[in-house]
């Protein structure tokens, strides 16, 4: 049964607005992990951390456009994306609310940390599991572009919102790592698809890699020279993964 061009590309929005916002959940729940106290370090973050949770669970609501209406026959991976979903929001809400208290219970705090990071995962694979239907080259690519997508929201958002001294490009170094990882699951999926084809075959291909790895690179490497321009150009970063993603999304249809 074929999907409809306008219902697909909705689908490809919401699943990597939903992938973001639980890598983004993901990532400032591991940060909350490691920085539990009371110190006024720790407090200082307070207003990060919420702001990316809130943001986080927002965006991974959006899983729920994709989820619903429930399908005519669900299959295991449905119920569980439901679920999942469920709980990532629940438990990324819950962190939020902890981190405005003045000294939030550090065992509940890790009790929902482990809750927030496994369920926002099982989110995404069970995103990809309903798309593919089955566990290939598909469910990494998924996970890794979450994750990203994840990622840079937050390098935006330390920059926005953190008040403190940090450099500009204090977070380039980690990004290549995740870009590399993105760009050998682009190439895998590629060749998997088709492998060697000609220009106007694979263009689409290019374009996903420049949008999510290329690109990225190069606004990044330019706080390097231009310090100044942080503010405009990690949200831009951000923006230009997550376009990549939509496309690359669209291309798995």
């Amino acid at each position: 049964q074929g999907v409809a061009p306008g219902r697909t590309r909705l689908q490809a929005v919401l699943t990597t607005l939903c992938g973001a916002g639980c890598g983004l959940v993901l990532w400032v729940a591991l940060s909350s992990a490691l920085l539990i106290g009371g110190t006024d370090t720790m407090r200082k973050l307070v207003d990060l951390q919420v702001w990316g949770l809130g943001l986080g669970v927002v965006l991974s609501a959006s899983g729920l456009g994709v989820l619903l209406p429930r399908p005519a026959i669900p299959g295991r991976w449905w119920l569980r994306g439901v679920i999942a979903l469920a709980l990532a929001l629940a438990s990324g809400a819950t962190l939020a609310f902890l981190h405005l208290r003045s000294q939030p219970d550090p065992s509940l705090l890790v009790v929902m940390v482990l809750m927030a990071c496994g369920s926002a995962m099982t989110v995404v694979a069970a995103l990809a599991l309903l798309e593919t239907n089955e566990a290939g080259l598909g469910l990494p690519l998924r996970l890794v572009l979450a994750l990203l997508g994840g990622a840079s929201l937050l390098f935006a958002l330390i920059t926005l919102r953190w008040q403190g001294p940090i450099p500009a490009a204090g977070p380039v170094p980690s990004l290549p790592v995740l870009l590399l990882v993105a760009t050998r699951l682009l190439l895998a999926m590629w060749h998997a698809r088709g492998g060697k084809r000609s220009w106007a075959q694979s263009r689409g291909c290019w374009f996903v890699l420049g949008l999510v790895t290329a690109l990225p690179l190069l606004l990044a490497g330019l706080l390097y020279l231009q310090p100044g321009w942080a503010g405009a150009i990690w949200p831009l970063v951000a923006v230009s993964i997550l376009v990549g993603s939509v496309r690359e999304h669209m291309q798995a249809y």
